[in-house]
């Protein structure tokens, strides 16, 4: 699973963990951005977006932090 060594970053030191892991794996938020909405789109991680106007109109992500993680354990 993609998401295998965020987990274990989460059981070894807590949701900082996770984020500063996902910092030093890819240091531009834009890189951040993609790989934070693959571990949301796998329903086990919630995400703290913050969102920025686009000059052309409607918004996006321009970085987030990794909340909450939302799986049983059993994985």
């Amino acid at each position: 699973m993609v998401d295998d060594v965020y987990l274990q970053a989460y059981r070894d030191g807590g949701l900082n963990a996770v984020n500063d892991l996902l910092k030093e794996h890819f240091p531009t938020d834009r890189d951040r951005v993609m790989v934070m909405e693959g571990l949301q789109d796998t329903g086990y991680w919630a995400i703290t977006w913050h969102e920025k106007k686009h000059p052309n109109g409607g918004m996006y992500r321009d970085f987030g932090r990794v909340k909450a993680y939302l799986g049983d354990g059993d994985e």
